[in-house]
């Protein structure tokens, strides 16, 4: 049995706040993520950034952690296993190798999914992706210095479903950060809120959906001591318009349970069907949580 190797990479970038990723479209037909066969004495990550470079002319920066191998019969007889690895490039300029590349371009997850002509690269990069969610994007966001104050995960979720209402910060115009004060239903790790279909948040969302969102529980002054007896909780993660009308509708339904639950089914759904056209829904994804305490809080 003939064994062959080859390793490459999901190669990612971001710009204007949104994560796009590499394609190639081949000479052969098929459009492909990064890849090529090891070379002498190659480490796996030195094959990957050699052919990164000699395909798009790109140099990249590994991010540690993600490793994925697929394996596949090129040929009877003939096992290969592929390594891929997971690097961010910092420039989107390509050049690609006339040889072995038509065209190289950058796309957002959806479109990769659909371009991508095998399903093993489908699965690396929505492998990738998930990695990025979970690993990545976690680390940027600082630990609390008062870790005595600092509330439990659980704690923060807690506080979130409590709430009323939070103050959302964007990415506003020219730069200033813009934060809105917005009633908001939490479950599941989304936030949901609604509003009209344009203004400052909207263009600010589509500009970067990079957001945060404070809600305060508590906040009890304590003139004595020159303080407040306080519970809060931020929320980092992405905002997204919901557009397809079933997930749409779903989320104005929880909106509606959670600020008029005495109300009747009948009538919800009236007030809904009066006010979907209009109306936009935004559901922020949370990738990391913060709350701090004064106050005593159950674990």
């Amino acid at each position: 049995m003939i064994r062959e190797k080859s390793c490459g990479a999901v190669v990612y970038t971001v710009s204007n706040g949104k994560r796009l990723y590499l394609l190639e479209h081949m000479k052969k037909g098929h459009t492909s993520i990064c890849k090529g066969h090891v070379e002498g004495r190659e480490t796996e990550r030195e094959t990957a950034a050699r052919e990164i470079r000699e395909e798009t002319a790109l140099s990249v920066e590994f991010v540690d952690g993600f490793r994925r191998t697929i394996q596949y019969s090129p040929y009877e007889g003939c096992v290969k296993d592929v390594i891929f690895f997971l690097a961010r490039a910092e420039s989107m300029e390509v050049t690609a190798q006339p040889e072995e590349v038509d065209s190289i371009e950058w796309a957002e997850l959806p479109d990769v999914l659909v371009k991508l002509t095998h399903q093993s690269d489908r699965e690396t990069v929505l492998a990738a992706d998930r990695y990025l969610n979970e690993h990545l994007e976690t680390r940027a966001f600082r630990s609390m210095r008062r870790h005595d104050r600092e509330l439990t995960r659980e704690q923060c979720e807690r506080l979130l479903k409590e709430g009323m209402d939070g103050v959302l910060c964007l990415h506003g115009d020219g730069g200033w950060p813009y934060g809105v004060p917005l009633s908001y239903v939490y479950r599941d790790g989304k936030i949901y809120f609604h509003g009209a279909k344009t203004g400052h948040k909207l263009d600010a969302i589509r500009r970067d959906p990079r957001a945060s969102f404070c809600v305060v529980t508590r906040d009890l002054v304590i003139p004595r001591q020159y303080t407040t007896d306080y519970r809060s909780v931020i929320a980092f993660g992405t905002v997204r318009e919901v557009t397809e009308d079933e997930e749409k509708r779903d989320a104005l339904r929880a909106l509606a349970l959670e600020y008029a639950p005495a109300d009747t089914e009948e009538h919800r759904e009236r007030y809904i069907d009066a006010n979907f056209a209009p109306a936009a829904v935004l559901e922020f994804t949370v990738l990391h949580l913060s709350g701090k305490s004064r106050s005593k809080m159950e674990s």
